[in-house]
């Protein structure tokens, strides 16, 4: 770790932070617009994020499914608390996004309700990385990949910059900018059962909380309920339709999609919600077989498995589907809350930006298939046309921009860092949190459930400002543990303060959808803890 008084300073036209399909599109766009884009990230540039490993569909309006449908239907999944101005954007503005993205080399189909670029494999997100990523080095774009920023520089309600260190060599960087893109995804690692990129662990929440920000809607978060438990691959999903071709157990044999009356097709997608409290509460009940339900597959010919012939050969090899039922589980797979922006991404911080997972209000209660990655590639795209408008304003000086630098380094990252020293309680910390988050505050809670979580979460808070660290990984696991701390305590107070349930939020002591509830409730940092800021009718 560098002396106290080095810090190295980076100087870009707009700073992007993250690179999913949000920071690729953003940075791209700038980049387009004859500035210059700096891209940093945590992983490796366009690798390890959700948008990597996702199956690649896209909602978008075409053909029958037009405009008016496709709002429809995400209303009606975000149970009548989306941002309709939000919705109604994005929504208009993703058909062309996804026809330019086609021609820069996107390979796929369209389909009744959108776009699919996985047609003969698991996963389509590395070819839209792929393609958005060679699209950027074109440009010019810059990158600095494994580097985790851990301060937004904020003075006057206007954002500057950013702080953060690299996570192999420690060396700390200021990173100067006209505007900020924050574009760090979701927080799905932060539950111990998860398909998200292991290092989503809510950063961008932690850093728009201590920027000033609020958020909306924290306590909805999604759960995915096809996912395989098997050894070594836990993460994996399980294409959806999988779940109408074969019978779902328990060990004793019960059908439980005739027990819970789900019927609806795809279940997994039009019933996500109610199929996935469904297999939690039979895992609670301890009907499960080793801590999963079955997927009986064995006696369907293999052409009615409903995949392309490549995606059948592989899933068959990892699951074996042909011989013995499949282990699954329900997993945390998108947080529906986050970041408060406009319909140009713009945040209540002059010059700061948001666009992807780490925002909130567009999807409600319950995100629609396919809608994460047509909003991200929307909104990565405005906010970076409005951020290169907003790198004409006034910057501080060279001398003013590093000595705020190094307050914020001096701060969160030197008095955290003891060369060759440390503890190493952060690991055990985030086990903590996970393994409560997920019996406590995941797909069923109540009142006492989430007290219970929320004191956990305190504990691991007030653990964790004792952490200090004597190497760089050991550093950023600090970090990541106090960002999914902070982020756990926005979830967890939002669903203690709903007391209705909604969409993705179940409440079992309140199991009915209130009207009275049809609000939005928003978080924010006070006395170094988030807490519930107001909660407000939603604007029709």
């Amino acid at each position: 770790m560098p002396k106290n008084n080095t810090i190295q300073i980076v100087e870009a036209d707009v700073l992007v932070i993250g690179s999913g399909i949000a920071g690729l599109r953003a940075a791209l766009e700038v980049s387009r617009m004859g500035r210059e884009a700096l891209l940093v990230s945590k992983s490796p540039v366009g690798k390890a994020n959700n948008t990597y490993l996702a199956g690649g569909l896209f909602s978008v309006a075409h053909g029958g499914f037009d405009v008016n449908t496709h709002m429809q239907k995400t209303l009606g999944s975000g149970r009548g608390i989306n941002n309709r101005v939000l919705v109604s954007k994005f929504i208009t503005e993703a058909p062309n996004l996804i026809e330019e993205l086609c021609e820069l080399g996107m390979r796929g189909r369209f389909h009744p309700t959108g776009f699919a670029t996985r047609e003969s494999s698991l996963l389509g997100g590395p070819q839209i990385n792929s393609v958005l990523l060679n699209a950027c080095r074109q440009g010019g774009v810059r990158f600095i990949g494994g580097t985790m920023v851990t301060d937004l520089l904020v003075r006057d309600q206007t954002c500057f910059g950013a702080v953060g260190f690299h996570k192999r060599t420690g060396d700390v960087f200021g990173f100067q900018c006209g505007a900020v893109m924050l574009a760090t995804g979701g927080a799905g690692a932060i539950y111990a059962q998860h398909d998200n990129a292991p290092g989503m662990t809510g950063d961008g929440y932690a850093l728009a909380l201590e920027a000033g920000l609020e958020l909306i809607d924290m306590e909805f978060v999604q759960f995915y309920p096809l996912v395989y438990a098997g050894s070594g691959k836990a993460r994996m999903i399980i294409p959806a339709l999988f779940a109408d071709a074969g019978r779902i157990t328990n060990r004793l044999g019960e059908d439980l999609k005739e027990k819970y009356g789900l019927h609806e097709k795809p279940v997994a997608l039009v019933s996500r919600d109610r199929f996935a409290q469904a297999l939690f509460k039979e895992i609670r009940l301890g009907n499960d077989v080793d801590g999963a339900l079955l997927l009986d597959l064995t006696k369907l010919e293999d052409g009615r498995i409903p995949a392309e012939e490549d995606a059948r050969k592989k899933l068959g090899k990892i699951l074996h589907y042909h011989t013995t039922p499949v282990r699954i589980t329900p997993a945390c797979h998108h947080t529906m809350g986050g970041v408060v922006i406009d319909e140009w991404g713009r945040t209540a911080v002059e010059n700061l930006f948001a666009a992807g997972e780490v925002v909130g209000g567009i999807h409600g209660a319950n995100r629609m298939g396919g809608n994460a990655l047509s909003e991200a590639l929307v909104f990565g795209t405005l906010g970076a046309r409005k951020a290169v408008e907003a790198t004409g304003s006034t910057r501080q000086s060279t001398k003013d921009f590093r000595q705020l630098a190094l307050q914020h380094a001096e701060r969160n990252i030197r008095a955290r860092w003891h060369e060759g020293k440390g503890s190493t309680g952060a690991i055990p910390h985030m086990e903590n949190l996970r393994r409560s988050l997920w019996q406590d505050a995941g797909i069923v809670r109540d009142a006492q459930s989430l007290r219970n979580a929320l004191q956990v979460i305190d504990e691991v808070l007030a653990e964790g400002d004792k952490e200090s660290a004597g190497a760089p990984q050991k550093l950023l696991r600090i970090m990541e543990c106090r960002n999914a701390a902070l982020t756990a305590r926005s979830i967890v107070l939002g669903a203690i303060a709903r007391e209705e349930t909604r969409g993705s939020h179940y409440r079992d002591d309140f199991p009915v959808e209130d009207e009275r509830w049809t609000k939005n409730i928003y978080v924010g940092l006070g006395r170094d803890r988030p807490e519930v800021t107001r909660m407000l009718p939603v604007s029709l």
